[in-house]
């Protein structure tokens, strides 16, 4: 099966990755069988931010990528579930993808559907956390970082013992990546969710503009079907001119001089 060569660079983040050569690139989230369908399933499914394949060596990596420097970090024991899931969730992901996923086109890397069926092929699987927590640094804390890496191999040693969790920006090779900032840049999944939310926002104005239409068009029909035009409008004096016509005839506009008026006639 052919597929499409990956893109030089993908953002994410504030951060830009150069993938390897030689490398296949997905991007669940700009799969819309993932974002309309998979990802509401058995109550949210969750996915990695990246997953590499490389036809020739068979190797396969999901990596996610957490900065919590602009994010609140939850707790250790939370956190390494939350990553824990994750994990869990693609790889259901690409079993479901490699037979019910349509054929799309999505706006970074290669379908979902192609990359599940490529990597179904993959002799070795690789794990890669790359995490900021927020700390002002995370060599400031370098301990907290470990912990996080021992529940990780704890949790997942029967898929990846060597599993990786490290810095976004470790300044070593650890993988088929190297990250540079992105200079601003938001990868083009974020411009479509931004351009999706825009358009459900008008729809819903839409849809809210519409019914207030109606409900003006049923009150108008309400009044004209019982008559309230002809029978409650038409022959009646206004009252205004009532008080004009009392005044002219010496009366007072009060109920007071009206009684007064009453008993001396």
């Amino acid at each position: 099966m052919s597929h499409k060569p990956s893109e030089a660079h993908y953002v994410e983040g504030v951060h830009r990755f150069w993938i390897d050569e030689g490398y296949v690139v997905c991007r669940i989230e700009c799969s819309d069988y993932y974002s309309r369908q998979a990802q509401n399933f058995c109550g949210g499914c969750k996915e990695m931010d990246f997953l590499l394949y490389h036809p020739g060596r068979r190797d396969l990596w999901l990596v996610e990528v957490k900065d919590y420097r602009f994010d609140a970090r939850p707790k250790v024991g939370e956190l390494v579930c939350a990553l824990s899931r994750k994990v869990r969730d693609t790889l259901f992901l690409l079993r479901a993808a490699s037979v019910a996923a349509p054929d799309e086109e999505p706006a970074e890397g290669v379908s979902l559907r192609d990359f599940s069926i490529l990597a179904s092929e993959a002799e070795t699987l690789h794990l890669a956390f790359l995490l900021e927590m927020g700390m002002g640094g995370v060599w400031t804390d370098g301990g907290l970082l470990a912990n996080v890496k021992n529940l990780l191999v704890a949790s997942m040693r029967f898929l990846d013992a060597e599993l990786i969790c490290a810095p976004i920006t470790y300044p070593h090779r650890i993988g088929p990546w190297r990250v540079t900032s992105a200079h601003g840049e938001v990868s083009k999944r974020v411009e479509i969710r931004r351009a999706r939310k825009l358009a459900e926002i008008q729809e819903q104005r839409r849809q809210e503009r519409l019914k207030v239409q109606e409900e003006r068009a049923w009150q108008e029909k309400s009044r004209e079907g019982s008559g309230f035009h002809a029978a409650g409008t038409e022959g009646k004096t206004p009252q205004w001119k009532l008080r004009l016509q009392q005044r002219m005839n010496g009366e007072t506009a009060n109920h007071e001089g009206r009684r007064r008026k009453r008993k001396r006639d």
